[in-house]
């Protein structure tokens, strides 16, 4: 699982996991990978992209320089130009040349009780080689806002799926998720060498209560953001609410929408250990709202390099 799930940057995926949103290349236990030939090139694979270098890390080295297995070694998912696993449960992720998509439909319940456990609330994450992480499938607590898809029915927020059901193939994955009026497809092609492309597909069943569809956009404070109605400013502290109706470009990527959406930022995400939202930007997510509407409908998204 770690080789498969690991960004081309060395970065483990956030969307399959429930307790943290994001942390650095670890060095943790490598030699433990060490017995298997693909796992001893995972190991030589991490330890090129790791760059934090802290006392705990360089320990952490020593160790696994102490207990590694010499041997041979095997191509990762990394290495190879197209690569696909999918987990016995409802998560799987494709690379497909310069992108890594991970599409995720895990169901488990809430632990309210517990300031360690994240919601598994978001679905997406789409990472290319260039930019790196564009889209986070990051999850989190207590911010239905941040939530891929978000009901609201009979006074109270739905936002983690009833169920869900993943296929993968080479034609296209697809993630199917339902709520209790509705039920959503996501489907994700395989990427050119510069665009990708993903849906989602609406389908009501009765009456279709208040929706939203949201993507949490990793932005980079310090940068510029266009939008297609001309304005551009540099991303700092200062809050934004942008009503956006064709594309949006920052980093050097270009995110096209097929639905008017609304962009708020910075939304401050949830931090396990201060049981708080963060204070500063430096994790800070632009959330892309799209309002559902109560019919059949297609919500599309094209991402170019």
């Amino acid at each position: 699982m770690h080789e498969y799930f690991t960004y081309p940057d060395g970065i483990p995926v956030e969307t399959v996991n429930d307790r943290n949103r994001y942390w650095d290349v670890s060095m943790w236990g490598h030699f433990g990978f060490s017995n298997f030939p693909d796992g001893r090139r995972y190991a030589q694979f991490l330890t090129d992209h790791h760059e934090k270098f802290t006392l705990e890390s360089l320990g952490r080295i020593a160790q696994n320089a102490l207990y590694f297995h010499e041997g041979s070694m095997a191509k990762i998912p990394q290495d190879r130009e197209r690569s696909a696993r999918q987990m016995s449960v409802t998560a799987g992720i494709r690379k497909t040349g310069p992108w890594v998509v991970c599409l995720s439909g895990i169901i488990a319940t809430q632990a309210p009780t517990s300031q360690f456990y994240l919601d598994r609330q978001s679905y997406l994450s789409v990472f290319h080689v260039k930019s790196g992480l564009i889209i986070t499938g990051a999850n989190s607590k207590r911010q239905p806002e941040l939530a891929t898809i978000a009901e609201e029915t009979a006074g109270q927020v739905y936002h983690m799926p009833m169920s869900s059901h993943l296929e993968m193939n080479d034609r296209e994955d697809r993630l199917a998720v339902s709520y209790n009026t509705f039920f959503a497809v996501l489907g994700v092609p395989p990427p050119s060498q510069d665009r990708a492309e993903f849906a989602f597909a609406i389908t009501p069943r009765g009456r279709m209560a208040k929706a939203k569809l949201t993507l949490q956009l990793v932005l980079h404070a310090g940068e510029m953001l266009e939008t297609d109605d001309g304005r551009s400013f540099r991303l700092d502290e200062t809050p934004q609410e942008l009503e956006v109706s064709g594309w949006i470009r920052h980093h050097g990527w270009t995110l096209k929408l097929s639905a008017p959406a609304k962009l708020t930022w910075p939304v401050r995400p949830y931090n396990p250990y201060r049981n708080v939202p963060e204070t500063g930007i430096e994790h800070a997510v632009g959330a892309l709202t799209t309002e559902l509407e109560a019919k059949p409908q297609l919500v599309t998204f094209a991402i170019e390099e």
